[in-house]
């Protein structure tokens, strides 16, 4: 027996060591008996960036001890799988240590830019980094710095002690191999994965809001139960008959008249009325072109409902241009990394009538995988910075194009196009981060006793980028005046700006609260739009002038309506559920009604059939 064990057993190697033999020999038992530690400490560090600080991490620990518990068991399993398969703690160690900090760092730098959490889809938007840093503020906090410090010295222990599973490997690997078949039959189909998590009290249905999942699960239970997400199952009850029960009756429709309005769809980098900030003064008005404008003739305006808060540009834009939710999609960095093939827009219906369609976003053109969806949505074409430079003069503000260089894009677009054009502009001059830098013009100067100076620094960049916004605006709607062609103009803010950790200039100025009421969520999920014509078209959807309130997927359909253009069959759908459900998404804390219950249902279906399934919708 003896014999057979030294054959499956490693002997422990000599070492001529410098410490006496009995010290040597408690290093080594310390080194063994910090193995389970090891991967609870780096839970520690990715909880903590997880929940930005003790306060809020201590909270999670003490209420949520299921969740906790389920986070404790994933990193123990994980840490055990990677020592079976490579024997020795160093490495086992070293992978785990050195993927922890990059999660938790990705995860705190998809927050500070965007209030969003690093998603398992995020991987495809490696690419992408040297962009997203871009806009990265603020400072990484000391304790993760120590975190860090501490893995690095841990790993460098187990390799210097020898710490490792004295086991063969043709014994570990066969046990490693039956573990990874257990796990993966446990997780084989959705309702056992389901079943597993409800026992900690967790659920699929956690990862429709991605704030609550990583509040309520940590960093390790949310990136699970998303990742076990990312298997594309259709809605339940998904089907060619289903989709055309839900467009029976709608046959679509022609143009209504022959007259072709030029449309221009502005979607302005963070346009916020900072003035709602509550104790804030200004030395003058940064809004007054737009308060001008909505009370003109030809202007409708309101307030538009999308599911991006603080960051997240891609998502109103795409729920703008597709009249698709994103409640009905992976909460992915970008939809349109899903999209693989047409898909019937308000752009394709524009292009199908002759339109020349044409997108221009001064910053990296694959940025959010935009040049690879927008041809398949009906962008003729697609233009950044770099393809229009030649032409036109741009000029650069903290490093960004401006607002008004954006607006001479524009206008030699539209003027240089024969045919009527569809016009889709990001400008981006409001991007955070909107730390002070030198040369910062300050045209307005801004007081709150309640802000910090740090936070009030931030709130007096951003206003005097919004007040460039506002100056832009009002030239548009002068060049559009000017213009002998029909033109529409829908202009819009994306999401409400980032200004301070954890929603510090909102929080502070008292204009919310820390947590999340259903006040504030409409708050945080809405920001101001602008209907525009040269014409003074009315809409028959819309119910007033002013304070309008409407999702962003219904937007293009009132322009479509507005403008007398042909509709598809989807899109007389969702003129009649506008006027049932006029705004409505999975984060505004609102009762589901037998209305919204069924509208969310339409979008499921639909959703998934024009982007990942059979397209019954649109053949």
């Amino acid at each position: 027996m003896k014999a057979f064990l030294s054959k499956l057993i490693i002997p422990r190697a000599e070492h001529k060591d410098k410490l006496p033999p009995r010290l040597m020999k408690a290093f080594r038992i310390l080194g063994y008996i910090s193995l389970p530690f090891f991967p609870l400490f780096c839970l520690l560090v990715m909880d903590y960036m997880n929940f930005s600080g003790l306060t809020a991490l201590k909270t999670f620990i003490t209420q949520q001890t299921m969740s906790l518990l389920f986070e404790i068991i994933v990193m123990e399993v994980l840490f055990l799988g990677l020592t079976l398969l490579c024997g020795r703690a160093v490495i086992s160690g070293g992978i785990m240590g050195l993927l922890s900090m990059i999660c938790a760092y990705i995860n705190y730098m998809k927050m500070a830019l965007n209030g969003n959490h690093f998603h398992p889809r995020d991987i495809t938007m490696v690419s992408d980094l040297g962009g997203l840093s871009t806009f990265i503020s603020g400072n990484v906090p000391i304790w993760y710095i120590i975190g860090c410090i501490v893995i690095v010295i841990w790993v460098v222990a187990f390799g210097l002690l020898g710490t490792r599973l004295p086991l063969r490997w043709y014994v570990r690997l066969p046990i490693f191999a039956l573990g990874l078949i257990i796990t993966v039959a446990s997780f084989s189909t959705s309702a056992k994965a389901n079943a597993i998590l409800g026992k900690f009290g967790m659920s699929f249905m956690d990862s429709a809001l991605q704030t609550s999942n990583y509040r309520a699960n940590g960093f390790v239970g949310a990136f699970t139960i998303n990742t076990l997400m990312l298997r594309t199952e259709p809605p339940e009850g998904y089907g060619e008959a289903e989709i055309a029960s839900l467009l029976e009756g709608y046959t679509g429709s022609a143009a209504a008249s022959d007259e072709a309005y030029d449309v221009i769809v502005v979607l302005s980098e963070s346009f916020f009325d900072v003035r709602r900030l509550k104790g804030t003064t200004f030395s003058e008005n940064p809004l007054p072109n737009y308060d001008r404008i909505i009370d003109l003739p030809g202007a409708y305006s309101g307030m538009m409902y999308s599911t991006a808060s603080g960051g997240g540009t891609v998502r109103p834009e795409f729920e703008i241009l597709t009249g698709l939710s994103t409640d009905c999609l992976h909460d992915v960095s970008s939809p349109y990394e899903l999209v693989n093939g047409p898909v019937e827009s308000f752009v394709s219906n524009y292009k199908a009538k002759g339109y020349h369609t044409v997108a221009y976003h001064p910053f990296h053109k694959a940025f959010y995988s935009r040049d690879k969806a927008y041809g398949h949505l009906g962008f003729d074409e697609f233009l950044g910075a770099e393809d229009v430079a030649d032409e036109v003069y741009l000029e650069y503000r903290r490093g960004l194009v401006t607002d008004e260089s954006s607006l001479r894009v524009m206008e030699h677009i539209l003027d240089s196009s024969e045919e009527p054009t569809f016009l889709l502009t990001i400008t981006m001059e409001c991007h955070q981060p909107y730390t002070p830098m030198e040369g910062d013009v300050r045209e307005i100067t801004v007081q709150n006793p309640n802000m910090t100076d740090d936070v009030l620094g931030l709130v007096t960049v951003f206003t005097n980028g919004i007040y460039d916004a506002d100056r832009m605006l009002g030239d548009l709607v002068s060049y559009i005046d000017g213009r002998d062609r029909p033109t529409v103009l829908l202009f819009f803010g994306d999401h409400v700006p980032s200004l301070g950790a954890n929603r510090a200039a909102y929080v502070q100025s008292g204009t919310t609260e820390q947590g999340d009421t259903a006040a504030d969520n409409e708050f945080y999920y809405s920001g101001p739009f602008i209907i525009y014509t040269n014409t003074g078209a009315e809409s028959s959807l819309l119910p007033s002038k002013k304070d309008n309130k409407v999702s962003s997927y219904y937007l293009m359909e009132i322009i479509t309506e507005m403008t007398g253009a042909g509709e598809t069959p989807y899109m007389q759908l969702l003129r009649d559920w506008y006027k049932k459900v006029p705004y409505y998404h999975v984060r505004l804390d609102v009762e589901e009604t037998e209305d919204i219950k069924a509208l969310k249902h339409m979008q499921e279906q639909i959703g998934y059939d024009r982007i990942i399934g059979e397209r019954y919708s649109v053949k």
